[in-house]
């Protein structure tokens, strides 16, 4: 095996080496969850996620009970990218033995597993627990989309195609900056939205499934990886290139106040952030985001289109184009 330079080389290698495969999964490995038909003709949907202590979270930033809300969030938003309805969840938690307050911080972790739980109503079924060198949680969530309906996935995008985003991005990047610059207590007040966005980010569940109903919208993903990245996956997913078509007036004052004391450019923050958890979608120039159920949907934006004459990301910035040569979060 060649050394992959990205997460997405490494798993067509690793794809490559699966070579067991079920007629009855619709979909597989590569999208952001796995599909199966149900008996009932149902889509059974199926994802998980692992969050690892200072690689995904740090606990002086955070307490468990976030930690835990968090972990279970990350899988919802995968559920929610394929418009499906969360219906249960499986939990492995490695922990730190050397830990002085182990017994407090599992309750608080489990305590915030059932926050997200009580809040999208669905059970947590069993799970594992085992010992290690620091704190890891594996989460699979299994949600449905009923016989009626269909799953969205990564591919299905067109050429013409506008690229949406659900709501506002670099959020939660700005935030992960307060907390190195300043930690959670110390933090200014009005840049504490940031932080809530990084600590405590809200899965679109309601707008998946809506969605999921809109003929118009022919591809979605989740905002897991930044846009940069995931406006690039669906790109590639469909043989498509993307021409990203946005200005200053998608980034709040707020947001270029706390680059200015930064000396960051908040620009990079809403292409690059990562951990935001809205919506990535394609849909045909037809698509009205008023027409969507719920107030959710009104937060849409279209930034930008999908082309078939060049490859890879690009920026408009109304008068040429530049190539986008940021990658986002990448976990190699």
């Amino acid at each position: 095996m060649n050394h992959p330079s990205t997460e997405h080389e490494l798993i067509s290698e690793l794809k490559s080496l699966l070579q067991i495969h079920s007629p009855r999964y619709e979909i597989e490995i590569g999208d952001d969850a796995a599909v199966r038909r149900g008996n009932n003709s149902d889509q059974i949907i199926l994802t998980t996620d692992l969050c690892v202590q200072d690689v995904h979270f740090k606990t002086e930033w955070m307490t468990f009970r976030e930690i835990g809300y968090k972990a279970m969030v990350t899988n919802l938003s995968d559920c929610a990218s394929m418009g499906a309805s969360p219906e249960s969840a499986l939990i492995q938690l490695v922990f730190p033995k050397n830990d002085p307050a182990l017994l407090e911080h599992i309750i608080q972790l489990y305590q915030g597993f059932n926050d997200a739980c009580a809040r999208w109503d669905f059970p947590v079924i069993g799970g594992d627990l085992s010992c290690g060198n620091s704190w890891i949680i594996g989460i699979t969530l299994l949600g449905h989309v009923p016989s009626h309906s269909r799953t969205l996935r990564r591919s299905g995008a067109q050429a013409g195609d506008c690229l949406w985003v659900s709501g506002e991005t670099g959020k939660s990047l700005a935030g992960l900056h307060c907390l190195q610059k300043w930690g959670r207590k110390h933090t200014p007040d009005k840049f504490k939205s940031f932080v809530d966005s990084h600590v405590r980010p809200e899965p679109q569940i309601g707008l998946g499934i809506a969605l999921r109903e809109n003929v118009a919208i022919h591809a979605m993903m989740d905002l897991s990886d930044g846009i940069a990245k995931d406006a690039r996956t669906i790109g590639y997913e469909n043989g498509l290139g993307v021409i990203l078509k946005f200005d200053s007036s998608h980034i709040s004052p707020l947001m270029i106040e706390l680059g200015e004391i930064l000396d960051s450019n908040p620009f990079e923050w809403v292409i690059q952030g990562g951990e935001e958890y809205e919506l990535l979608f394609a849909s045909s120039d037809s698509f009205n985001p008023g027409s969507v159920p719920g107030d959710t949907a009104r937060r849409c934006k279209c930034i930008g289109t999908f082309t078939k004459e060049r490859k890879g990301l690009w920026y408009h910035d109304g008068y040429s184009l530049t190539e986008v040569h940021t990658k986002g979060w990448n976990h190699l």
